[in-house]
């Protein structure tokens, strides 16, 4: 017989009994117990660290050596490598704050189609909602079918990410023949979300008839409950990307099971129903001149639209982007460095909450390295510097034996280099895939009229500091606009309207996709994307 311990969680006086040679990461996952693990817990972030007591294996080389080690040295272990031997406490640090969610986005008209003409009779209300599936956060709308007007929005953060920050990490673990886990796991966060938007409006749930909801590939495929292994190896064959209409009882919906679900087709393994709806909103396939569209996050999706012409790809940004991975990185929460400006040689921050800053999120990321670039003590190579006259240099300082930037003191929140290292391959990467699709259009970027921003990432970014740290050319500057949620507007045009699915089918056919892995191309663009010059 296998020998167990029971692993105890603080605060909250949670337990749970796991096998003996367990990580204490596998232990929280067991007991319903978040722990931040954006790796998926593969050792490669070190943002798991924890206190710990107990019966735990001796501290390990690689434990040591991996980032965040210098939490270790001071009494902390990663969780995705503390072994435990026996029982064990987990303390872990304050209740878990809210991520800010956008479920929001720049206004369009909106055709409102009668229910009836779709089959919905309904002497009462109709009511609507409209879901974005996002990797790192759930965002939901409802909608009244016959006016067509938002009566709720919410959201929240995607349960999954106890399993990784990233796509892949979830399609692993769903290879692994847990896939059952992780859509029960989603379907019952959706179902809890319209639950509880449908009480807070006063709203009785047999008044929800009917839904639209978006995502990558993998997302969606999971809410349904079908196998997404295909994504995780070339060629992709088998992923589910064909629209699906089905009951919210097949979707696990338990509290809707009469609901009917839309999930609109993507137009490839890599670029989403989410990436169709975002398309469907912004007219994309309709402009007439040059456009560009990318959703910034820990996917980097992107459109050009040309000539009559709509190509995509797909590029593997990381989650730099949203804080994850970085040292002092946080997500968009209370406390998260927002935003940053370098005003008269000093550095201005904007804290989400307006308290003590307790870290930086991508959006803030971003705009302090513009600003270290604007002070001349990061070089464009990315390698911060001493040899200039400015007042930041005295921040320069060392952590563990790595060049690091002082953001603030007295909070402990450093930029390190190797942090720097993170926001130039989650760029580099977003650059060479939009090189590649004006080069197969082949276009000059001086020919693209208007760059549209979609995500939640997106919307919270300062234009300036795009251009600064040169995932954009300078030309681009006054052509950038932001869309905010673009995916939920989609969806709510086709939840509104057989016309508009019937586009958004069109237009998901229309669209080819590059895959950047194989393109001859990438890799020396990629080397090339990785300056901060533009």
């Amino acid at each position: 017989m296998t020998e167990r311990a029971t692993i105890r969680f603080e605060p909250g006086d949670r337990s749970v009994t796991v096998p003996v040679g367990s990580t204490l990461l596998e232990a929280a996952r067991a007991a319903g117990v978040e722990i931040d693990a954006p790796c998926g817990g593969t050792g490669r972030c070190g943002s798991c660290r924890v206190r710990a007591s107990g019966a735990l294996a001796p501290l390990s080389s690689d434990e040591r050596e991996l980032p965040g080690g210098a939490g270790v040295a001071m009494g902390k272990r990663l969780a995705c490598r503390a072994r435990v031997t026996g029982d064990a406490t987990v303390l872990l640090d304050e209740a878990p704050r809210e991520a800010r969610v956008l479920a929001s986005a720049r206004e369009r008209e909106v055709t409102v189609e009668p229910p009836e003409a779709r089959g919905i009779e309904r002497e009462g209300r109709a009511i609507g909602a409209t879901v974005d599936v996002g990797t790192t956060t759930v965002a939901a709308q409802l909608v009244d079918l016959r006016t067509g007007d938002v009566i709720a929005s919410s959201g929240a953060l995607n349960e999954q990410r106890v399993f990784g920050a990233d796509v892949l990490s979830r399609v692993a673990y769903s290879a692994g023949g847990i896939d059952s886990r992780l859509h029960t796991m989603i379907a019952g966060q959706v179902d809890a979300l319209l639950g509880e938007m449908l009480a807070h409006a006063e709203i009785d749930s047999a008044d929800l008839v009917e839904a639209v909801a978006v995502g990558n590939v993998a997302m969606t495929g999971l809410l349904l409950g079908e196998d997404v292994s295909a994504l995780g190896e070339a060629p992709y064959e088998g992923a589910p990307t064909g629209e699906a209409a089905v009951s919210g009882e097949a979707a696990g919906l338990a509290g809707f099971p009469s609901l009917r679900l839309l999930v609109p087709p993507a137009p490839s393994a890599f670029i989403g129903s989410d990436i169709t709806a975002g398309m469907l909103a912004t007219a994309l396939a309709d402009r007439v001149t040059a456009t560009l569209y990318v959703d910034l996050g820990t996917n980097g999706e992107i459109v050009l639209a040309a000539r009559g012409n709509l190509l995509a790809a797909s590029t593997a940004a990381g989650p730099a982007l949203e804080g994850a991975s970085i040292e002092c990185g946080m997500r968009a929460e209370p406390g998260a460095i927002e935003q940053v400006e370098l005003v008269d040689g000093a550095l201005r921050f904007r804290v989400i909450g307006e308290r003590r800053p307790a870290g930086i999120c991508g959006s803030g990321l971003l705009d302090l390295v513009a600003a270290l670039l604007d002070a001349g003590v990061l070089d464009a190579s990315g390698r911060l510097v001493d040899s200039v006259g400015h007042p930041l240099r005295e921040r320069l300082t060392e952590r563990e034996g790595v060049r690091a930037f002082v953001v603030d003191s007295g909070a402990d929140i450093v930029l390190t280099q190797r942090d720097i290292r993170q926001v130039q391959l989650a760029l580099g990467a977003v650059r060479a895939g939009i090189e590649i699709l004006l080069a197969e259009a082949p276009l000059e970027p001086s020919a693209v009229a208007s760059v549209v921003i979609a995500g939640g990432f997106g919307y919270h970014v300062r234009t300036s500091s795009l251009v600064r740290v040169g995932l954009f050319p300078p030309a681009w500057l006054d052509r950038i606009t932001f869309e905010g949620n673009a995916a939920l507007t989609g969806a709510r045009m086709m939840l509104l309207g057989t016309a508009a699915r019937e586009k958004a089918r069109t237009v998901a056919e229309r669209v080819r996709t590059l895959d950047l892995a194989a393109h001859p191309a990438f890799q020396q663009r990629f080397l090339d994307a990785l300056s901060f010059s533009a």
